[in-house]
């Protein structure tokens, strides 16, 4: 790998870190722009330049991970199955529908917990 190339990965990497701070905050877009001293179109231009780097690297079925320094192969993902606790329809504070998709908010969910879910739904 020549160091131009080694270069552009790390920003490629140090970019997609950004992008995925951004989502944990929940914020809008400009207001955490602002608050990270990043331009609102440099923003979406890196985003764009991180979305075809994972796509060229997926067409190659390899993924650059942001951590690490070398390609690794796809994995295929392991899902278990976790038990649920017995709930009844009184302990539901809401229940949000989009779509084919349902989701129970129950009593005592935190904020975050809330939150995540709506932007989950929302992004179906």
């Amino acid at each position: 790998m020549t160091a131009r190339k080694a270069e552009r990965l790390m920003r490629l990497r140090e970019w997609a870190k950004q992008l995925e701070e951004h989502q944990r905050s929940g914020k809008p877009i400009r207001q955490w722009c602002k608050e990270n001293g990043i331009g609102y179109k440099t923003y979406f231009y890196r985003k764009r330049r991180v979305q075809e780097e994972l796509l060229d690297a997926l067409e190659s079925e390899k993924v650059l991970l942001p951590c690490n320094s070398s390609p690794m192969p796809i994995a295929t993902p392991v899902f278990a199955e976790l038990p649920s606790p017995k709930l009844t329809s009184a302990d539901t504070a809401m229940t949000v529908q989009i779509g084919t998709y349902t989701a129970e908010i129950h009593n005592g969910a935190d904020m975050e917990t809330v939150e995540g879910v709506l932007r989950t739904l929302s992004s179906l």
